[in-house]
């Protein structure tokens, strides 16, 4: 029997605009499309397609969000069997991922369970939401020897870290970190150089050019999760 192959289809942002050609010809090419759960990224990415997966079979994935690594572990492990399961009987399996499948998604676990089973994988690449939030704020990323650096919203002796670096810096998965780090990009006196996308390209986008735009029930609202912060350098 000929064994199914597993695609990672990023479908951008969140504007169904910004679907690539190749991220719909994916879809409507695969027999089965993973749902993953309770992700709201995800979840955000399947209305996204929603579109084209008329007469679609549906493969409900459940992921922990247990704080401990093991039961992540294991339940990333589980879903990858699901999908092997899937793939064994010969049908394709797409995997739809917001933003691109390379960035900080849940689809590289899956992806290297499935390579291992020696399944064949192809991964479809999408608009990222910081390249999105960089156009909607029509400012660059990088210009001439600037460098570019991609970091999570971790603990706050990483953002110590980091926040040195020449450059600019673009912060995701803020999450309930968010205020945390708005106030520690305050105190290092780089309000000015903070732009923030939260709900870049979706229904409830909003944009901030400075961190001086927020007040605390602004801050407070905005979903962290899909909040992306552009911090240029700051000029001498």
């Amino acid at each position: 029997m000929i064994r199914g192959k597993f695609y990672g289809i990023g479908v951008g942002p969140g504007d169904p605009e910004l679907l690539t050609f190749k991220a719909v010809r994916t879809i409507r090419s695969c027999d089965v499309i993973a749902v993953p759960e309770p992700d709201d990224s995800e979840r955000t990415a399947l209305h996204i397609v929603g579109e084209y997966l008329h007469g679609k079979e549906l493969l409900k994935c459940r992921f922990s969000m247990s704080r401990d690594e093991k039961k992540r572990i294991a339940q990333r492990r589980h879903v990858g069997e699901q999908i092997c399961s899937v793939l064994e009987t010969g049908k394709s399996v797409g995997f739809v991922t917001l933003g691109d499948p390379s960035i900080y998604s849940t689809y590289t676990y899956i992806r290297d369970i499935v390579r291992d089973h020696g399944f064949e994988v192809e991964t479809v690449p999408g608009i990222a939401s910081f390249s999105a939030a960089a156009a909607v704020l029509n400012v660059s990323l990088c210009e001439g020897k600037e460098s570019l650096h991609l970091l999570p919203a971790g603990c706050e002796e990483d953002i110590e870290r980091w926040i040195g670096l020449s450059g600019t810096k673009v912060v995701m998965k803020s999450g309930k970190n968010l205020d945390r780090v708005l106030k520690t990009l305050q105190e290092y006196g780089l309000s000015k150089q903070t732009r923030i996308v939260s709900r870049c390209t979706m229904e409830g986008e909003r944009i901030f050019h400075s961190i001086d735009e927020f007040d605390k029930v602004e801050q407070h609202s905005m979903p962290g999760y899909f909040s992306v912060l552009i911090v240029k350098e700051k000029r001498q």
